[in-house]
């Protein structure tokens, strides 16, 4: 027994500061889509030990912890766990798997229905009666299928082994998972500054439906480049940035699906910057003369409810959320590595030059090494969740989209012409205007006779 339980507490899930003891009452408050979230992650801590020849022998309500923001179900105690002497040749005897697994399919029961679990035998009966299902609303699709497969270890829906119960638990978030929409703002314009006789930024954006099996999600990609290197070269190098960019995502889209994106938003955000800058690359290779160009380049994808940034330069990417300005990106430019130095300019001249060098672009004299390329910056992950938060997964995974979220790209003909104020004042005019929204930063940047191009780009989501 000794041998059995030892490990048992290592297998245990460290809960954050903000989880609490599991209670009926704040389970019934987590959201759908947040509690399928919960309960997989359950599973997943089940399956840690059924993969050691552990069985717990049941998981109770005590055991667990939640943290009812998120959703996340943690089990935190395993006290009847011990070692499975005799395991048939699939793995743990039926009745393990189910006695360990039930408690999945009396949460999900009671989160969707509002309701206590009836038990076990009531249960069955019920799923046998069409009528009384519909009667007391058991009709989610997906919901009934999983519910069957805990009600007991014999039978034609009884679990095989855990992974039966994952299985029915991602149908139900498929089932569950609310299709979002983009509505979409864009403006680029060379300015009017005198000197500046053409315009060096470019921005894009390609939208796609992604329907598989009972899942139809829109999947979108949106970009903003700001050429850097002469009047010609610059433009060519943001144009065709961009539209390497888009095409790099179809292909993302052709080979892998939206489904696939969804779950790494991230890691594919960066990836079409990093193939974007092979692209620009190539091009000063076998075209010397056209190899003096470069740009920034800002993308970020929004698949399912994700959403994942790639970056390089100082373009910008900011989330407006429930009133609030969040920074995605950090700008990769010598003011900042300055500041992060703690060494301040010494004259205004100085602090221009710094902000106006570029630290980090994509070029077409190199490559930009897949290391270089930037996802979201640690300030905005942290603004996410009072947790402590794993930066390099939020990176591969992206992070959670929500209805009436709002996402702007913005070049620094823009952002470096308003002020943060004036920037929260114009989002909160037009918060549900993209298109709005895009032309009031615009003419706003016009104002100010900058010296550079403009260009933004607004998502909103719904």
């Amino acid at each position: 027994m000794t041998s059995a339980l030892q490990p048992s507490a290592q297998l245990l899930d460290t809960p954050p500061p903000s989880a609490q003891p599991f209670t009926d009452e704040l389970w019934a408050c987590v959201e759908r889509e947040k509690a399928i979230h919960g309960l997989q992650n359950l599973v997943r801590a089940i399956k840690r030990y059924h993969r050691r020849g552990l069985e717990l022998r049941g998981v109770n309500r005590q055991d667990l912890a939640l943290d009812a923001a998120s959703g996340t179900l943690y089990l935190v105690a395993a006290p009847r766990c011990r070692a499975v002497e005799d395991r048939s040749m699939s793995g743990l005897a039926a009745e393990s798997i189910w006695r360990d697994g039930r408690l999945v399919g009396e949460l999900a029961y009671e989160n969707f229905m509002g309701e206590t679990y009836p038990g076990g035998h009531q249960m069955a009966a019920l799923l046998q009666d069409r009528a009384t299902m519909a009667e007391i609303g058991l009709l989610h699709p997906g919901l009934p299928q999983l519910v069957a497969t805990c009600v007991s270890p014999y039978g034609e829906l009884a679990m095989l082994d855990i992974n039966d119960l994952s299985d029915a638990l991602e149908q139900l978030r498929r089932e569950v998972l609310r299709k979002f929409t983009y509505r979409v703002g864009a403006r680029s314009t060379v300015g009017n500054y005198v000197f500046r006789r053409n315009n060096q930024d470019s921005c894009a954006y390609v939208l796609m439906e992604s329907s598989l099996g009972s899942m139809t999600q829109s999947v979108g990609f949106f970009c903003v480049a700001d050429g850097i290197g002469g009047i010609h070269d610059g433009e060519r190098a943001s144009a065709l940035a961009a539209q390497s960019a888009c095409r790099a995502f179809g292909r993302a889209m052709a080979h892998y699906g939206g489904e696939e994106i969804a779950r790494r938003p991230g890691d594919f955000a960066r990836a079409i910057v990093h193939i974007t800058s092979q692209r620009l690359a190539l091009e000063g290779e076998f075209a010397p003369e056209k190899n003096r160009g470069g740009t920034t380049f800002t993308c970020l994808i929004l698949a399912g409810n994700r959403a994942g940034v790639g970056h390089a330069g100082d373009s910008r990417a900011v989330l407006i959320r429930d009133g609030a300005l969040l920074a995605i990106t950090r700008d990769h430019t010598l003011a900042s590595i300055f500041k992060e130095l703690g060494e301040p300019p010494t004259n205004p001249e100085q602090a221009d030059t710094n902000s106006r060098t570029i630290s980090r672009f994509l070029s077409t004299s190199m490559e930009l090494e897949p290391s270089r390329v930037d996802g979201i910056s640690p300030a905005f992950a942290t603004s996410l969740s009072d947790a402590p938060v794993d930066l390099t997964q939020m990176n591969h995974i992206g992070f959670e989209v929500r209805p009436n979220d709002l996402f702007l790209l913005t070049s620094d003909g823009v952002h470096d012409e308003l002020s943060a104020e004036r920037l929260g004042q114009l989002v909160a005019m037009h918060a549900t205007a993209p298109q709005k929204l895009v032309d009031a930063l615009i003419n706003q940047a016009l104002r100010q006779v900058g010296r550079d191009n403009a260009t933004a780009m607004a998502i909103r989501v719904e």
